[in-house]
């Protein structure tokens, strides 16, 4: 790590952890949706996902975990790009925190599974699920916490995708001026830019998901993923 990198880096919470689905909370998780979906990222998320799953050899129906879902929006997105690829799909998402099972649900109705779980204690057997997707969760969590997240991911999974921030200068800097412009509320800014810098260099990200059958690779202008080996 840089000695920019470390002093970039924080640990400092997001407003987002510490307010919950309050007001101020649905404020920011409305802003981050938008932003998702007029940004291309759910499509780019759809994408990705598609190759983990040609890579394993097309498996039909495809078993699908989203891990982390929260307001339920990334597998509403995989549901519909499957459905119009006719590829029959097993959706579950998993949360830790009961309200955002219950927002998911609201969002997905009852067609898709949605159900209360530690993503480093997972309540299924080995190789369960064909893919996980795991996006924009690593940088709340401790580091040795990360870890545990993917090993367990590895091991109920036979592929993973994963989707964080990259820790650099101008990805901070750069969340605080497109938000603005974008007409993100001021906590969403804050959030923002403090989620890069609880990101992880590519080096680190690398490390972490070297068990997985994955690489690492970036995504402009300032994330990391895992695509198939």
């Amino acid at each position: 790590m840089t000695p920019w990198q470390r002093w970039l880096r924080t640990d400092r919470d997001e407003i987002l952890d510490r307010e919950g689905l309050n007001p101020r909370g649905r404020a920011i998780l409305a802003d981050l949706d938008r932003f998702n979906r007029v940004g291309g990222w759910y499509r780019l998320h759809c994408r990705m996902v598609t190759r983990h799953w040609e890579a394993l050899g097309r498996p039909t129906p495809l078993r699908l975990l989203d891990v982390g879902t929260g307001p339920g929006g990334l597998l509403s997105a995989l549901v519909a790009h499957f459905d119009e690829m006719v590829v029959p799909v097993q959706p579950l998402g998993v949360d830790l925190s009961p309200d955002y099972v219950a927002m998911a649900r609201e969002r997905l109705g009852d067609g898709v599974p949605v159900r209360q779980a530690d993503a480093t204690n997972l309540p299924f057997e080995a190789g369960a699920f064909d893919v996980a997707t795991c996006t924009l969760m690593l940088h709340h969590l401790p580091q040795d916490t990360r870890a545990r997240l993917v090993a367990e991911l590895g091991r109920v999974c036979r592929s993973v995708y994963l989707f964080d921030l990259e820790l650099t200068l101008y990805g901070t800097a750069g969340w605080g001026i497109l938000s603005a412009l974008l007409g993100m509320g001021a906590d969403t800014r804050h959030d923002g830019m403090v989620s890069v810098r609880r990101g992880s260099t590519l080096a680190e990200f690398r490390d972490l998901v070297a068990p997985l059958p994955v690489r690492a690779r970036r995504v402009f202008p300032t994330a990391l993923c895992t695509e198939p080996r």
